[in-house]
C-alpha cells in the first residue's frame, strides 16, 4: 500500500512538471507566430496526451492552464478536431473546479470550433448553453463575445434582422465596457450582414469604420478578415486592380501569423479577382492552393474550392485548345 501510495503520488508530480514545462512552451512558441506553431506541431500529440493524463489524474487546474496555453494555436493551423477534444477537457475540468466563467469561456469557444467546422446547428446549441453563465457571473466581455458569435450563425442561416439584433446587443456592451477589439469585431460583422444583403455602401461604410479600430485592437486576423471584406466589395463593384492590393495585404497578415484558415481563404479570394482579370493560369495557381490547405485542415468550403479548381482546369484546357495561353 505505501509502495503503490508512492508510485501514484510521484506519477502525479511528473504530470505537474510535465504540464508546467508544456504550457510554458506553447505559451512562448504560440506568441511568435507561425515560427513557433511549427515547432508546437511536433510536441501537439504529445501535448493532447498530457492533458488526457492531466485529467485523469484530477490535476483540473494544470489541465485548464494547457489547455489555455495551445488553444490559439490549434485553432490556428485548423487543428479543430484537436481543440474540440481539448476544450472538452478544460470544460470538465472548469466543471470539478465549480469554475462558472472558465466554464462559460469553455462552452463559448467549443460553439466557435464547431462553427469554424461548418457545425452550425452544433455551435448555436454551445453559444445558448454559454449565454446565461457569462450573464450569472457578470462577465460582460463573455456575453458581448457569445453574443456576436450567435448573432453570426443567425446570418449564416439567413436570419438577417436577427442576427443584427444579436450583433447591436454586442456592440453596446463592447462600447460600455471599452473593448475595441470587441467593437471592431462587431462592426465588421455588422458590415458582413449588408455585404449579404447586397446593401455595399452601407457594408463598406462599416468595414472602413471597424478596420482602424482592429488595428489599434492589434486584432491582426481580425485586420485580415477586414482587409479581405473590403477586398470583395471593390470586386463587386468591378474594381479588380483595388481588390486585390486589399487581399495581398491580407495575405500578408496570415502568412506572418500562422493563420492558415485565413491563408486559404486568401488564396481563393486572389484567385476569385484573377479570373476578373482574365488571367487563369494565376486563377489556377491561386485556387489549387486554397484547395491544398482547405484538404489539410478540413475546412468547410473544401468541396466550394474543389468545383472551382475544376473549372478553371477545364476553361484553361479549352483556351489551350485555341492556342491562347494565359
Amino acid at each position: 500500500m505505501p509502495e503503490h501510495a508512492a508510485s501514484s503520488a510521484e506519477l502525479t508530480a511528473v504530470c505537474q512538471r510535465l504540464a508546467a514545462h508544456y504550457t510554458a512552451l506553447a505559451e512562448k512558441e504560440s506568441a511568435r507566430g507561425a515560427a513557433g506553431y511549427a515547432r508546437l506541431d511536433k510536441e501537439r500529440v504529445q501535448c493532447l496526451r498530457l492533458i488526457e493524463r492531466c485529467l485523469a489524474s484530477k490535476l483540473w487546474q494544470e489541465v485548464q492552464a494547457l489547455v489555455w496555453s495551445i488553444q490559439k494555436y490549434l485553432d490556428r493551423q485548423g487543428h479543430w478536431a484537436d481543440r474540440l477534444a481539448a476544450l472538452k477537457m478544460q470544460l470538465t475540468a472548469a466543471q470539478q473546479v465549480e469554475d462558472r466563467r472558465d466554464e462559460a469561456w469553455c462552452l463559448n469557444e467549443l460553439g466557435y470550433t464547431c462553427e469554424r467546422r461548418g457545425e452550425r446547428e452544433k455551435a448555436l446549441t454551445y453559444y445558448k448553453q454559454s449565454l446565461p453563465i457569462h450573464r450569472e457571473v457578470e462577465d460582460k466581455q463573455g456575453e458581448g463575445a457569445t453574443l456576436n458569435n450567435i448573432g453570426a450563425i443567425y446570418h449564416a442561416q439567413g436570419r438577417y434582422e436577427q442576427a443584427l439584433e444579436q450583433y447591436q446587443q454586442s456592440l453596446s456592451i463592447w462600447q460600455e465596457i471599452g473593448d475595441r477589439k470587441g467593437e471592431g469585431t462587431t462592426l465588421n460583422n455588422i458590415g458582413g450582414v449588408y455585404d449579404t444583403k447586397g446593401d455595399y455602401e452601407q457594408a463598406l461604410t462599416c468595414y472602413e469604420q471597424c478596420l482602424p479600430i482592429r488595428r489599434e485592437a492589434g486584432d491582426e486576423i481580425g485586420v485580415g478578415q477586414t482587409l479581405n471584406n473590403i477586398a470583395m466589395i471593390y470586386r463587386a463593384f468591378g474594381r479588380p486592380a483595388k481588390a486585390l492590393k486589399y487581399l495581398e495585404q491580407a495575405l500578408s497578415i496570415y502568412q506572418q501569423i500562422g493563420d492558415r484558415v485565413g491563408v486559404a481563404e486568401s488564396f481563393w479570394n486572389i484567385g476569385l479577382i484573377c479570373k476578373d482579370l482574365g488571367n487563369l493560369a494565376k486563377v489556377e495557381e491561386y485556387i489549387s492552393q486554397a484547395v491544398q490547405l482547405a484538404e489539410q485542415i478540413g475546412h468547410p468550403s473544401l468541396e466550394k474550392y474543389r468545383e472551382g479548381l475544376a473549372r478553371v482546369r477545364a476553361a484553361r484546357q479549352v483556351e489551350q485548345g485555341k492556342g491562347g495561353e494565359a
